[in-house]
């Protein structure tokens, strides 16, 4: 079983690639699987932390000047984008449903996998693990504030309820990661790393699925906004990293490609998760997989720039 996980983690960018394409196929199973959603945005928190040692991680983002930095980009990161980008989206007039998607979408934390991509593509890998534990612990506390306050009477939850439900999948994440980390040990883990990337190309792929539950129905009955979804959903992912590593890189070019793929590529899954179904939501969530797998091959070398150096956390 273990040299099977290893065998499926050395090939996770094709298997994961050639796994939303099938998902797009699989309309029973995606909606067997969508009430478990929660669950397995939990399940994919703690697979991705189980490798991490996050006493270590707290006792060094917790030096004060560390930890004032990672709040500055954590604010930058949770509250000034969803305002500017709400802000451009109802100026240029899009739908509803579009702008709600991106307050979501830029009020959501990194993904979880946002420092393994960082180690893949030669970025500061260590400032992405530290930014994105720090952004999505703080998420129950920032981001449902934030969509609230700019959404409004659009916005299907308060902000309170909000919070409980996204706080519930982190916290159960988190807490699991610790507990296994403590029962399998660290050595163990460490020395089956392979497998556990096969693992968490399983749980990646099992929580896709449930994401394209209503996909097909959404883009038989509107296929203009369909189409629309998905243009929106690159220039929102890719776009967000362009002018992120650009603008950062001529300022510090250090944490410049990391800052830029942590930007572009958010755990809006957690909101899809903890808000009421909603096809048009699902349709761009869905969507928004692909620009994510595909981010190492198409913007690996602009992302890398000259100066990047491989970093390890």
């Amino acid at each position: 079983m273990l040299s099977g996980l290893t065998w499926l983690g050395a090939r996770a960018r094709w298997v994961l690639a050639v796994g939303v394409l099938l998902a797009t196929l699989l309309p029973g199973l995606s909606s067997f699987l969508r009430p478990y959603l929660p669950l397995l945005v939990a399940l994919i928190l703690c697979v991705s932390m189980i490798r991490l040692d996050l006493g270590a991680l707290a006792r060094r983002a917790s030096r004060p000047r560390r930890l004032a930095k990672l709040m500055a980009w954590s604010v930058a990161l949770l509250v000034v984008t969803p305002a500017a980008v709400w802000a451009g989206a109802v100026a240029a007039g899009l739908p509803e449903a579009h702008v709600a998607a991106l307050v979501y979408t830029f009020a959501a934390p990194p993904i979880a996998s946002a420092p393994a991509l960082c180690l893949l593509l030669g970025l500061d890998a260590a400032f992405a693990l530290e930014l994105t534990v720090v952004a999505s612990l703080a998420t129950p506390f920032i981001g449902p504030v934030v969509t609230k306050m700019l959404l409004g009477a659009a916005a299907p939850l308060d902000a309170f309820d909000l919070a409980l439900r996204v706080a519930a999948m982190i916290a159960a994440g988190v807490a699991a990661a610790l507990a296994l980390r403590r029962l399998i040990g660290a050595d163990r883990i460490a020395r089956h790393g392979g497998a556990f990337d096969g693992l968490a190309t399983l749980v990646v792929l099992l929580l896709v699925i449930p994401m394209f539950d209503g996909f097909w129905g959404v883009v038989r009955t509107l296929p203009w906004f369909a189409l629309g979804t998905c243009a929106l959903v690159l220039a929102a992912n890719w776009g967000a990293q362009v002018v992120v590593a650009l603008g950062v890189r001529r300022a510090n070019p250090g944490p410049a490609g990391a800052a830029g793929l942590m930007w572009g590529n958010r755990n809006v899954a957690l909101y899809l998760a903890a808000l009421p179904p909603d096809p048009l939501f699902g349709l761009y969530v869905a969507c928004y997989q692909l620009p994510m797998l595909f981010t190492p091959l198409v913007l690996g070398r602009l992302l890398g720039g000259r100066g990047a150096g491989r970093k390890r956390p």
